[in-house]
């Protein structure tokens, strides 16, 4: 009797949160993909308008192709995610090439339990066959907007990792399992947060060690500053410790274990496979000395910040901030790349870049804007609903002998739905790219929308494990599709 009474105060306030809810102020596209996660289709539309004028990256001839590709040409598409009995878990996704009113290519792809099938006319009549995850799909009775992004996320490392699957003695890469581990549910979070912090914890003490607090005096001011400068060798010893730490922590790698193969588990998690991980972090060569060298005011405050860190393959991240300026910069052999951050993005980002690749080298400055509005209600000639506007603009302007000329990038986004959940809502885009002083442009405009469920359609044609195939056999397939396409266009 107890059990049914939690449940039913359970089930009371749960009602409750969702009658307090306010729907004007959920955000749009945060709706679109609930609504899309209940059987609404998901329709688009993408278009592009070329300048005559060639940019300054592109040939003329290459530009012209492109130009006459996009001209009075639109890529349109259509989303379906099925909840309803038999058919539950099934989603397809329709690309149409069109060019006026003329469909001149359709490409489909179709989630049937645990696989995906790609179809359409420049496969001919075959139907490409892949692995595909679905947990995470029926996870969640309804699918946020971070949810979509999960499925993404975890989709695309699991797809990685059945087109690249290790042979016989090679070493399985991480790929599906960092996507699997980035997806779990707040509890394995918080587990392995839990697991996370001796870690934490023994980084720390290990700095504080080696830190080295020194006095600065300026004037008639005394400051301080605190200096921790490690090479390669004392790097790699705290990484063996945290190594040793790991492989004789049960509670970790029980966590861990069940999100990898057979094969990732044998590879990482077995204690056996500590002595190679040893001898690879003793015989890897680190460009630098870690550094991290802070400054403070007199106040107490962070005045000025140094800091280095050498990675593997010869790379080295840098990152300096000195009052509200922070620069990162980069550098690996042969290529160097720099900026600097001033100000607040919704006030005005500004600052200098320079990216530096053999004998090439740009650099500039640039001014950055963005702000997305909270929904509003208003009322317009369909009546009232729910709006919101967003727009970026991005300013580049080279520096003096520069082989690239000013230009601008504007973004402006417009939303719109019902004041009901179950409303249809537009989520659209414009974005602009200019030369000025009278350069190339383009122009690129994505249109969205939500409506009534369609009816999916099934796939029929001779089926290719693509999975199953070499990526030679692969590439040869792709080539034959993109030459049907073409001369569909």
């Amino acid at each position: 009797m107890k059990r049914i009474w939690a449940l039913l105060c359970a089930v009371w306030l749960l009602a409750g949160c969702a009658l307090a809810e306010d729907p004007a102020q959920t955000d749009i596209a945060a709706l679109m993909a609930r609504q899309v996660s209940s059987n609404c289709v998901l329709r688009g539309q993408l278009t592009a308008e070329l300048s005559e004028k060639a940019p300054f990256f592109a040939s003329g001839e290459g530009w012209e192709t492109l130009r006459a590709w996009a001209a009075d040409t639109a890529l349109e598409t259509t989303y379906i995610f099925s909840r309803a009995g038999q058919t539950l878990g099934n989603s397809q996704a329709s690309l149409y090439l069109k060019r006026g009113e003329e469909t001149l290519s359709t490409l489909r792809l179709s989630g049937r339990g645990e696989e995906w099938q790609i179809f359409g006319d420049a496969l001919g009549d075959q139907v490409w066959v892949l692995p595909r995850q679905t947990e995470l799909l029926l996870r969640d009775k309804y699918l946020t907007l971070p949810g979509w992004g999960q499925v993404l996320l975890r989709g695309m490392g699991a797809l990685e990792a059945s087109l690249n699957a290790p042979e016989a003695g090679q070493w399985p890469a991480l790929y599906r399992f960092l996507t699997a581990a980035a997806t779990q549910d707040e509890e394995w979070r918080q587990a392995f947060e839990i697991c996370l912090r001796p870690y934490t914890e023994q980084i720390s003490a290990w700095l504080q060690e080696r830190s080295r607090v020194y006095l600065v005096r300026g004037g008639d001011s005394l400051t301080t500053g605190s200096e921790v400068r490690l090479d390669g060798d004392a790097l790699t010893e705290e990484a063996l410790a945290l190594l040793n730490m790991f492989y004789n922590d049960r509670v970790m790698l029980s966590l861990l274990r069940p999100l990898m193969t057979r094969l990732e588990a044998e590879a990482y998690l077995e204690p056996g496979m500590q002595i190679l991980f040893e001898s690879v972090l003793r015989s890897m060569q680190l460009p630098g000395e870690f550094v991290l060298d802070r400054r403070y005011d007199t106040a107490g405050e962070l005045d000025r910040l140094e800091a280095a860190f050498p990675l593997p393959g010869n790379i080295t991240l840098h990152w300096s901030r000195t009052g509200s300026v922070d620069i990162l910069r980069l550098e690996t052999p042969g290529f160097t790349a720099e900026i600097s951050l001033t100000g607040a993005l919704a006030k005005g980002l500004s600052g200098a870049f320079s990216l530096k690749t053999g004998e090439a080298a740009y650099s500039g400055k640039y001014q950055l804007t963005a702000a997305l509005t909270p929904v509003y209600e208003d009322e317009d000639e369909s009546g009232r609903g729910r709006r919101q506007k967003g727009d970026l603009s991005l300013i580049l302007q080279p520096d003096a002998g520069q082989a690239f000329p000013a230009m601008t990038l504007t973004a402006a986004l417009t939303a719109r739905s019902g004041l009901q959940t179950d409303q249809s809502a537009h989520w659209n885009l414009e974005i602009d790219w200019q030369e000025l002083g009278g350069g190339a442009y383009a122009h690129i405009a994505l249109k969205t929308r939500t409506g009534a469920p369609i009816q999916q359609v099934e796939a029929a044609g001779e089926r290719v494990d693509i999975a199953a195939l070499s990526p030679v056999e692969r590439q040869a397939l792709l080539n034959a599709a993109l030459e049907n396409l073409g001369n569909a266009h």
